[in-house]
Order: C-alpha cells, then structure tokens, then sequence
C-alpha cells in the first residue's frame, strides 16, 4: 500500500512538469538564421533556376541538330526522287 501512495504522489509531481515541457513554446528563430534559411532558399532556386536553363539550352540544340540534318539530307525543290530513271 505504501508503494501505491509514494507512485501517486510521484505521478502527480511528475504529469504537471510533462505536460508543462510539451506545451513550452520553442524559441524563435534568430536573424542569423533566418538569413541563412534565406540565402540557402536563394541557392536553391538559383541552381533549379540554372538547371531549367541548362535543359531548355540542351533541347534548343537537339532541335536545331535535327533541322540541320533534315536540311543537310533533303532533296532542293524540283529533284528528282532517288532512282528514278527521269523527272517529270
């Protein structure tokens, strides 16, 4: 009976101090790193930014590759096709 009476006396010193750290609010976030936050968020966007450039440069080649090959390899206007014995 005794063990009873000294965990309830335990528990109702300890419960008040638990709840009382879950709900202690955290501090604040300092200038410092709030500025940090801020240019790591800048460095972020800058390399997605330079990323999409880099994609877009890379597709504008492959497009610009392909019309070069198709002009490279076309017949000018008014050949004959390939075998044929005359044009028409």
């Amino acid at each position: 009976m005794r063990f009873f009476v000294t965990a309830v006396l335990c528990l109702g010193i300890v419960m008040p101090m638990a709840a009382e750290a879950q709900t202690a609010r955290l501090p604040r976030k300092s200038v410092n790193e709030r500025q940090v936050e801020d240019i790591n968020r800048n460095i972020q966007e800058d390399q997605r930014l330079k990323s999409l450039q880099q994609q877009n440069q890379v597709e504008h080649n492959l497009l610009r590759q392909n019309l070069d090959r198709d002009r490279l390899f076309s017949r000018p206007p008014g050949a004959c096709p390939p075998g044929a014995v005359r044009c028409y």
